[in-house]
């Protein structure tokens, strides 16, 4: 065989094998809200301390947790999607540790079959500001049996004024490694939040503002979202709502609600999200318990 030849053959296997291979689908999880109470407030999560669902969003949001606390959810559709999601963080002296996983399911026929999120992080105080780093891993499977697998990096910056208000910072998908099949698509994202009680929280009312702007890949989306109700003797209503911008492609409301059911320590969580990432009319409801 003459060189031309054989350099032809190289090249034509080449393209063979690129063609073989499956391009990675897009993956939901990433870009849903990180808890129950998050979607009620239009997605906004970075600046709410203390709840260790918001390990998703920003590492360092566990470190003002008193002891531990802990927290799931769950979805059903109407096209057969179920996805399920939990998180646990624990603190002890001036460390925190947390991890939490989501789930989604989707419907038989559908290209994609399931995607699956797996969070890990720790935060540390230092001078008042709790500063942390998580691990993400991401996987999907498509129809074909296929699944694809990456790796990232977040960082996180919180600075909690007591109960009283909040500020952080967080870095999502700093670094992306592809652990198996084409690298999913993770753009690197940056969130801007706070939080500020406008009543005295020993009081029996509740009123939260709540203020959160993200870039990502040269777009900014802003949300505000206010928490107001009552709670007496540990006992209490409370009702949220969200309303900001969207990001370009996204097929999502601009306006959520939700409302949580206080029962001392413990928090029912309801949302709904009239169009989603996963669907329109979508219901989620979730536990919180800090103790």
């Amino acid at each position: 065989m003459s060189r031309l030849g054989a350099v032809g053959s190289l090249l034509l296997v080449a393209v063979v094998e690129v063609a073989g291979q499956a391009a990675a689908p897009e993956p939901t999880l990433p870009g849903l809200p990180a808890s129950v109470r998050s979607a009620g407030a239009g997605g906004i999560s970075v600046a709410l301390p203390g709840d260790a669902a918001v390990v998703f969003d920003n590492p360092s949001a566990i470190g003002p947790i008193r002891r531990w606390g802990r927290g799931g959810s769950s979805a059903r559709l109407p096209d057969g999607r179920g996805g399920a999601a939990g998180a646990a963080a624990v603190r002890v002296g001036q460390w925190s540790a947390g991890g939490g996983y989501r789930y989604l399911r989707y419907p038989a026929g559908d290209p994609i079959t399931d995607n699956l999120q797996w969070v890990g992080a720790i935060s540390t105080r230092v001078q008042g500001v709790h500063l942390g780093v998580a691990a993400n891993y991401v996987s999907v499977e498509d129809s074909s049996g296929a699944i694809f697998r990456t790796l990232t990096e977040d960082l996180g910056i919180t600075v909690a004024f007591f109960d009283i208000a909040a500020a952080a910072l967080s870095f999502e998908n700093v670094g992306r490694h592809r652990l198996t099949g084409e690298r999913l698509s993770l753009p690197s994202a940056t969130h801007l939040g706070f939080s500020l009680n406008l009543i005295d929280t020993y009081s029996h009312g509740r009123l939260l503002a709540m203020l959160e702007t993200t870039w990502s890949e040269g777009e900014r989306r802003t949300v505000v979202g206010l928490e107001g109700g009552a709670v007496f003797g540990g006992v209490g209503l409370v009702a949220r709502i969200g309303h900001g911008g969207q990001q370009a492609g996204e097929d999502v409301s601009k306006t959520s609600y939700g409302a949580s059911v206080v029962l001392g320590r413990a928090r029912l969580d309801y949302a709904y999200q009239p169009r989603s990432l996963i669907g329109r009319s979508v219901h989620l409801f979730g536990v919180h318990w800090t103790p």
